[in-house]
């Protein structure tokens, strides 16, 4: 049985995670550059990578590809589910039927199909097989046993629990392997984050494992079908008439694809809406440490500037450097055009003067408040 176990969480699990980690961001890489080389012109320059428009372009692509490909798994399991044949669908009878409907219904199947009855030209051979394959779904749903574990863990649990004759058999075997496969998988979660791997959406993986836990428990040990199957999705697919009925067991595997699936969608798109490039980082530290930092950075700028200026100044002057008081006529004259033509006329700088005297007095001259 953990052989089984360990081939269903490779099918089901191992194959979309690889998908939505690798597969996806570097089909985004590529679909991003054949997209620059339709819609941008030969000539034109393309956004480098790691410039905001670059990253920007990379985020949406991910969030719509993401998007796709959770759809896609919802259409492919259920697409999948449909295919697959059931012993209701392939006999002609709802799910709900009882035994004398499905007696007449093979009745008039045996008619048809039966070996002895079917035409000089159909191969006798695969006659015999179809037919005892409708006796053996008869079969399964005449047994209460069998028919309880049919509708809730698929045709699969006939062949993995052949030894298992009562409801309570299939419902232990049931019960352990998603105690298994699940124990498993949050083995496989709580390794990763421990090596610091899918911290991103770490949540809604383990709140999708809980969920889904707790659904196919109680699919196996509740005697009725779920409600929302038999009062709301199968009537709905009843009225339209273009999708059969769903079996508990075809809920249980588009539910388990569903929640799985939303909580990788959501663990991926959480850092693509965190790292936007266009939305200003956010203060979370507002400490008196981070304070400090942000002082000392701030005296640094400044004494790099000032430093600058000196040099800037300096050089102005070398042809004076014999005459003294023409280099500082000079270095007032430049201070003096500094202030009055550059520094004065900062927007920021206008609007503090003017704020300043405002606060100062009353009836400040109009040109004095800024130009905010």
């Amino acid at each position: 049985m953990a052989a089984r176990v360990d081939s269903n969480i490779s099918l089901e699990t191992i194959g979309p995670f690889l998908v939505w980690q690798f597969l996806i961001p570097l089909g985004a890489g590529w679909i991003q550059s054949i997209l620059y080389s339709i819609f941008i012109r030969a000539g034109d320059p393309k956004p480098p990578p790691g410039s905001p428009r670059f990253v920007r372009h990379r985020r949406r692509l991910l969030m719509l590809m993401y998007a796709a490909y959770f759809v896609f798994t919802i259409y492919e399991v259920d697409h999948s589910l449909q295919r697959a044949s059931n012993a209701y669908n392939d006999l002609g009878v709802p799910i709900d039927v009882d035994d004398s409907g499905l007696q007449s219904r093979f009745r008039r199947l045996t008619v048809r199909f039966h070996p002895d009855k079917v035409g000089p030209k159909v191969d006798r051979d695969a006659a015999n097989n179809y037919y005892i394959h409708l006796k053996n779904a008869r079969d399964i749903i005449l047994d209460p046993a069998k028919r309880f574990a049919y509708d809730r863990f698929g045709p699969d649990i006939l062949q993995k629990c052949s030894n298992c004759l009562t409801v309570r058999e299939y419902v232990n075997h049931a019960v352990l392997v998603v105690l298994y496969t699940h124990g498993a998988l949050l083995i496989f979660l709580f390794g990763a984050n421990a090596l610091g791997f899918l911290k991103d959406g770490a949540y809604w993986r383990y709140l999708a494992l809980l969920a889904v836990a707790t659904f196919e428990v109680r699919m196996a040990m509740r005697p009725d079908h779920p409600s929302f199957l038999t009062q709301y999705l199968n009537p709905l697919f009843d009225v339209r008439g273009t999708h059969p009925a769903y079996l508990p067991f075809q809920a249980t595997v588009v539910v388990r694809k569903a929640a799985l699936s939303a909580a990788q969608f959501l663990g991926l798109l959480i850092p693509l809406y965190r790292d936007d490039p266009l939305k200003p980082a956010k203060v979370s530290d507002d400490s008196e440490e981070t304070r400090h930092k942000q002082v000392d950075r701030l005296e640094t700028v400044v004494r790099d500037s000032a430093m600058d200026a000196s040099r800037l100044l300096d050089l102005e002057s070398t042809p004076y450097r014999e005459n003294e008081k023409a280099k500082s006529e000079l270095r007032e004259a430049l201070k003096k055009y500094m202030m009055q033509n550059v520094v004065h006329q900062e927007k920021d700088v206008r609007n503090a003067i003017g704020q300043s005297m405002s606060r100062r007095r009353a009836g400040v001259p109009h040109g004095a408040q800024g130009n905010r």
